[in-house]
């Protein structure tokens, strides 16, 4: 028995000294180079194919945005000369004319890998996206002839391993309308390609091309015309958590527009707690403004930690302010911060729903003055609540009586409003629905996350023998000229 303890204890020490030489080996093998990354990819795609591995190939192409920051024109030179050698690719200010790393393959392997129309695809969604990143009004234009010719190749092909790459190309093709300002003239191909995504029951295509046109209508301020669309359509539910999250926030958007808070405030949080941690910084301010007004035509006060945080603090801080305004109930420095700050409101297109707040600060000012006051004139009130001199003080608190928000008397002889005793709140029903809400809101997020799970396929090769789970790339090449 002890000598078998200790060949097992000999045995397992092997291992874990074999497991951590290999390891620091396949970091060593990992590649450095956007170039030699690019060529990785590519590799994964051609593996994947052969194998048909559907989700295989789509983390492939959901890879090739990664490249947006990263890939030069000196780069797309190296690709083009070896796949595309009769198309020369456009030179940018950021090609260099020094770099001469070698792409790595060989005549064979790049005649193989030329007849695959993914990842030829995949090599020019990756010259879209250069082109896009540019930031100018020629390399615009370009886009947008180079993407409408690869999208009618891809639709003449009708291969359902291309869907995901053809999402990339729909998605920058409407952002450069967008930057062009021709928004409105990608729309009736927008519709045609959700009409074919949804007879090829293509989910990740239906997901982004939903966004694309809810985007188009929202950005002409079209609210009726999205809301229409919202309703005679499905969004899938295993669409990826990207497209989720923007299309919670588009849904929320709308309903907040419409008057439905309520509704509204749900998505909307939904699609703060669906976005990256790490990235999407553009789209968590511009949720997080949205939930603050939402928040307080519902008559709530946002939380104060989300505006101070450092990372928020400056993109926020107009909207912080109109938020403090807002609660200390004062009209007038409510309506001085909106002037001051309407440039930016127009911009976030969310001026339509601050023109809403003045009576929420009517409310809020009022509410102060319920807890201060037992008794005071209507005078004094006029004063408080900075009210304009045409508002007739006697009317607001009237209003705000029958609607719960002030508990009071209104002495029409005397001009005096008599406050009530407030009654205690956790003797009312309200604790009891928030604790349910949150609960509701728990199991929920349980279930979507119960929905999004997904396994591996296994009928799928997917290279045991590395600890990540990945090929290395030089194993990837000898599988690739085995073949021939």
């Amino acid at each position: 028995m002890e000598q078998q303890a200790a060949a097992t204890q000999e045995k397992t020490q092997n291992q874990t000294q074999a497991s951590s030489a290999q390891q620091p080996q396949a970091q060593a093998q990992k590649p450095k180079t956007v170039l030699s990354e690019i060529k990785l990819q590519i590799l994964l795609l051609e593996k994947a194919v052969s194998s048909k591995d559907i989700k295989a190939i789509q983390k492939v192409s959901i890879f090739v945005k990664k490249f947006r920051n990263t890939v030069k024109s000196h780069h797309l030179a190296k690709l083009y000369t070896a796949f595309f050698p009769n198309v020369a690719a456009q030179q940018g200010n950021d090609f260099d004319a020094n770099f001469n790393e070698d792409l790595g393959l060989s005549t064979q392997v790049v005649s193989k890998l030329s007849k695959i129309i993914e990842v030829n695809v995949f090599i020019q969604c990756l010259y879209l996206i250069w082109l896009f990143q540019q930031k100018q009004v020629e390399a615009y234009e370009q886009l947008n002839v180079i993407g409408k010719q690869l999208l009618q190749q891809v639709q003449q092909n009708n291969k359902r391993y291309l869907d995901t790459l053809l999402g990339v190309i729909y998605e920058y093709l409407s952002k450069s309308h967008e930057k062009l300002g021709k928004l409105d003239q990608i729309r009736d191909v927008l519709f045609e390609g959700y009409r074919n995504a949804c007879q090829n029951r293509d989910e990740n295509g239906q997901a982004i091309l939903i966004n694309l046109i809810l985007r188009n209508f929202i950005h002409y301020n079209q609210y009726e015309q999205s809301y229409n669309f919202l309703k005679k359509t499905e969004f899938p539910e295993h669409a990826f958590g990207n497209q989720q999250a923007r299309f919670l926030y588009y849904t929320g958007l709308i309903h907040a527009i419409r008057g439905e808070y309520q509704e509204a405030y749900k998505n909307l949080t939904q699609a703060s707690h669906k976005a990256p941690d790490n990235t999407a910084f553009g789209f968590k301010v511009q949720a997080i403004k949205v939930i603050a007004l939402v928040e307080l035509l519902l008559g709530n006060v946002p939380n104060r930690d989300t505006f101070t945080s450092p990372e928020y603090q400056q993109a926020l801080y107009p909207y912080y302010r109109i938020v403090s305004t807002v609660i200390k109930g004062n009209l007038g420095e409510f309506q001085q911060e909106v002037a001051r700050s309407e440039n930016i409101l127009r911009r976030d297109k969310l001026f339509n729903l601050i023109q809403r707040l003045p009576q929420i600060v009517i409310k809020a000012g009022l509410r102060r003055i319920n807890l201060s006051y037992s008794r005071i004139s209507l005078n004094d009130i006029h004063e408080k609540l900075n009210l304009p001199r045409q508002c007739n003080a006697e009317q607001v608190v009237a209003k705000a009586i029958r609607d719960g928000t002030l508990a009071a008397v209104i002495d029409h002889e005397n001009q005096i409003v008599i406050t009530k005793e407030t009654n205690d709140l956790y003797g009312t029903k309200a604790p009891q629905e928030a604790y349910g809400e949150r609960i509701n809101n728990c199991l929920g997020l349980y279930n979507q996350a119960v929905k999004a799970l997904q396994y591996q396929n296994p009928e799928y090769d997917y290279g045991e023998k590395q600890a990540d789970d990945e090929l290395t790339t030089d194993e990837l090449l000898s599988l690739a000229e085995l073949d021939f």
